[in-house]
C-alpha cells in the first residue's frame, strides 16, 4: 500500500525536514497555517543555499504541514475509508506500518518509523486528547482521537519494541440495509429485529473480537424511533446513532470511574434506551443485568464476548449472573468473523455473518434457547429455524 506523496527521504532531505520543521515552531509568525510553513521553507532555503525541484518542495510541503497540524504522514491512513486498521510493529525499514484494508486484508506500506521517540510521540499527541501518556510507570496506553477511533500503544518493558494500532471509527455508521447487501444478515432476520426493538426488547450482541458486534447493533438503531433519550456508557467511543436526544458517559480509569458506575448512574438519567458499550467482567454484567430487572427504560442493549448463545449463557452463570434472571434478556444476536478459503483458486477473504438469533425463555427457573434464526455454511445465508414464543 503506497502512500502517494512520500518517497524515501535521502538523509540531506531529512536533516532539511527536520531544521525547517524546527524553524516553523520556533518562528514568531502569527500565521501559523499551511501558507506560513510554504513561507518558512522558502526563507530556509533561501538563508541556506538550498536549492528544491518541484517534486521536492510538494512533498516536503506535505509531510511538513502533516507533522505541524495532523499526526504526520500516518494521517493519510486515517483519512482513508478503505484503511480499517492501521498497525506499527516496530523501527525500522524492515518493520513497515502494516493496514487492513476493507478489500484486500492486511497490507505492507511505504511507511516505516526510524526513531523509537518517534513513535512515543505520536502516541502521547493522539492520546493528549484524553489526558493520558506513555511512560516508563504507564508502559500501556489505550485512548480514543478525536473522531473516536481507538489507539493502543505499548512500550518497553510491555514491549520490545514500540508498537501502536488504530482501529478507525466509521464516521457514516453502516445502516440496516448495507448490513443485508453485505450478507451479515438476512432481510428477514432484519424485520423481526425492527419489530422487536419497536416493542421494547432488551438485547444482547455477542461475538469474537473485530466480528462486527458494535457495528451490527449501532445500525439496529436506526430502526429505533429517532425522538427518543439514549444513554450510552462506553470505554472507548464506538456508537455514533443518528438520534438527537443521546447522552454519552465514558469510563475514567485516572480517577476510578468503571463501567459499573456509569450503568449504575443511567437509573438518574430517565432514559428510553440504554446501549453498554461492552461488558468485560461479572460487575459490569451484573450491572447491566440489573437494569434489566429493574424494568428501566424501554429496552437495553450491550456488547459481549461469546462465540454463540449458547456459550453466551454459561459465560453470564460463569460470571455471577443468576440462571432465572438471565431470561430478562430477550434476544441473543451472534456474529462471528473467520476467513473463508477456497483453496483452487488460492483465495482468502475475510468475512461477518450474523449466525444465530435466539430468544432467551425462562423454563420453571431454567434458561433455555430458542433458536429463531442460523446460518446455513452451505447456503452462505441467516434462514428462519423456529418460530417465536416469547417475542412474538
Amino acid at each position: 500500500y503506497l502512500l502517494e506523496y512520500f518517497p524515501q527521504l535521502s538523509g540531506q532531505e531529512e536533516a532539511l525536514l527536520k531544521n525547517i520543521f524546527d524553524a516553523f515552531l520556533d518562528s514568531k509568525k502569527e500565521e501559523k497555517s499551511q501558507k506560513g510553513i510554504l513561507q518558512t521553507m522558502h526563507d530556509y532555503c533561501e538563508n541556506n543555499l538550498v536549492e528544491l525541484d518541484e517534486n521536492q518542495q510538494k512533498y516536503i510541503a506535505k509531510i511538513l504541514e502533516l507533522m505541524v497540524f495532523e499526526f504526520g504522514p500516518i494521517s493519510c491512513f486515517l483519512k482513508d475509508p478503505l484503511i480499517e486498521e492501521i498497525s506499527v510493529i516496530g523501527i525500522g525499514g524492515q518493520k513497515p506500518v502494516y493496514v487492513y484494508e476493507k478489500n484486500f486484508g492486511w497490507l505492507k506500506s511505504n511507511l516505516f518509523f526510524l526513531d523509537e521517540q518517534a513513535v512515543k510521540n505520536l502516541a502521547n499527541r493522539m492520546g493528549r486528547a484524553v489526558g493520558r501518556h506513555l511512560s516508563l510507570q504507564n508502559p500501556n496506553l489505550n485512548a480514543f482521537l478525536p473522531d473516536g477511533s481507538r489507539i493502543n500503544a505499548c512500550i518497553d518493558p510491555v514491549a520490545l519494541e514500540p508498537v501502536l494500532t488504530i482501529r478507525k471509527f466509521k464516521e457514516q455508521p453502516f445502516t440496516p440495509i448495507e448490513l443485508v447487501e453485505n450478507n451479515t444478515i438476512s432481510a428477514r432476520a432484519v424485520a423481526f429485529l425492527w419489530l422487536a426493538l419497536q416493542t421494547d426488547c432488551s438485547v444482547l450482541v455477542c461475538g469474537n473480537t473485530g466480528s462486527g458486534k458494535t457495528t451490527t447493533l449501532n445500525a439496529l438503531f436506526c430502526l429505533i424511533p429517532k425522538d427518543e433519550r439514549i444513554v450510552v456508557t462506553e470505554e472507548t467511543p464506538e456508537i455514533n446513532l443518528v438520534q438527537e436526544h443521546v447522552v454519552n458517559l465514558k469510563t475514567v480509569e485516572n480517577i476510578g470511574v468503571k463501567m459499573s458506575d456509569l450503568i449504575v448512574n443511567t437509573f438518574r438519567m430517565r432514559p428510553d434506551r440504554i446501549i453498554v458499550g461492552e461488558m468485560r467482567d461479572s460487575e459490569e454484567v451484573n450491572a447491566f443485568v440489573n437494569t434489566l430487572l429493574a424494568g428501566q427504560a424501554k429496552g437495553s442493549y450491550a456488547t459481549f464476548h461469546a462465540k454463540s448463545a449458547q456459550e453466551a449463557v454459561l459465560r453470564l452463570k460463569k460470571l455471577g449472573v443468576l440462571e432465572v434472571d438471565i431470561s430478562s434478556i430477550d434476544l441473543v444476536i451472534v456474529q462471528k468473523r473467520w476467513n473463508r478459503i477456497d483453496a483452487t483458486k488460492n483465495f482468502k477473504k475475510e468475512i461477518r455473518r450474523v449466525t444465530e438469533i435466539a430468544e432467551v425463555e425462562n423454563d420453571n427457573g431454567n434458561v433455555s434457547l430458542n433458536f429463531l434464526f442460523q446460518y446455513d455454511w452451505k447456503k452462505d445465508f441467516l434462514i428462519e429455524k423456529n418460530r417465536s414464543k416469547k417475542v412474538l
